[in-house]
């Protein structure tokens, strides 16, 4: 095995393994942090991650979600926000009470309740899906996996990543034939930031190889935090560097906020530059992602503003 595909293999984020036997009604997911025993084809769980409530619907097993965070639940989900479902409440700071009452068998998390991890383990089994930027393709498939090994669903999981696997080649055809270079940034309290390396641009260009209009580099840390700098998007950022396609996530729209105002650049500094805005759609991508069909969605999006 040669030294990047061990690299590959040791990023993958969750490996599941049968606990006993193959009769055990229990299983082992073990993540670069933790193992968790969980069970077999649970009949109640919650789910706050959206990526993981997608990839649940989309193997088929959407009845066992019992409890999700209903208060910003994406678009593409909507089929989830019945009375039939329990709202978790806020997805940075859950409602314990409320997933008590549900008694589920499982609960799947991502980093917004990481903090929540211990608190929430008493009441049930947790396993936390984020997925990874620096392996984003991988990490998601391996989520899918896992849920369908949990839910004795790995054929439909089978075809659904073979699907994937032709979906990115042919974005990726259209990246490549296309000459035009982009940026991605965030939208939030009426600031534009460049976010050029976190998941949402990892997708964009590192997956579908969309061309970078700014090159990857290590931008100056903060003297005190250690962080890097933000770089704003603002005309003249747009006149600097005369990007092709501008993909915009809105996180302020995405959480309920104002969100971007109406000619935030010049509709002349656009023009000029020859610089087409792009709004991706913000509870997607800001709230989800790393799902079996948010990733697909996701997809869409960008190949459709490279046409």
């Amino acid at each position: 095995m040669n030294k990047k595909k061990k690299l590959l293999l040791s990023s993958i984020a969750v490996i599941v393994l049968g606990l006993t036997a193959c009769q055990s009604s229990t299983m082992r997911v073990i993540t670069d942090s933790q193992t968790v025993v969980v069970p077999k084809s649970p009949k109640k769980v919650v789910v706050m991650n959206y990526g993981a409530l997608d990839t649940l619907d989309a193997l088929g097993k959407g009845a066992i979600v019992a409890a999700t965070s209903l208060s910003v639940i994406p678009s593409y989900l909507q089929q989830f926000n019945n009375a039939s479902l329990s709202d978790t409440g806020n997805m940075k700071e859950p409602n314990i009470e409320v997933i008590k009452k549900v008694k589920p068998d499982l609960i799947v998390i991502d980093g917004r309740q990481a903090s929540k991890t211990e608190e929430l383990s008493k009441i049930a089994p947790v396993i936390n899906l984020s997925v990874d930027a620096k392996n984003y393709v991988e990490s998601t498939k391996n989520h899918i996996q896992v849920l369908a090994n949990i839910t004795g669903s790995e054929s439909k999981a089978n075809e659904i990543i073979q699907s994937l696997d032709k979906k990115i080649q042919n974005a990726q055809s259209v990246a490549q034939a296309s000459p035009k270079k982009a940026i991605v940034a965030i939208h939030n309290d009426g600031k534009m930031i460049l976010i050029n390396s976190s998941s949402s641009a990892a997708l964009i260009h590192d997956v579908l190889n969309v061309k970078r209009a700014v090159p990857l580099t290590i931008m100056p840390a903060q003297s005190k935090l250690g962080k890097p700098a933000p770089v704003f998007i603002d005309d003249n950022y747009i006149k600097s560097v005369k990007p092709d396609i501008v993909f915009i996530v809105d996180r302020s729209k995405a959480i309920g906020n104002q969100g971007m105002v109406e000619h935030y650049f010049s509709p002349k500094v656009l023009n000029k530059s020859k610089t087409k805005v792009v709004y991706l759609t913000p509870d997607l991508w800001y709230l989800s992602g790393g799902g079996a069909e948010s990733i697909n969605l996701q997809i869409d999006e960008v190949t459709n503003a490279l046409k």
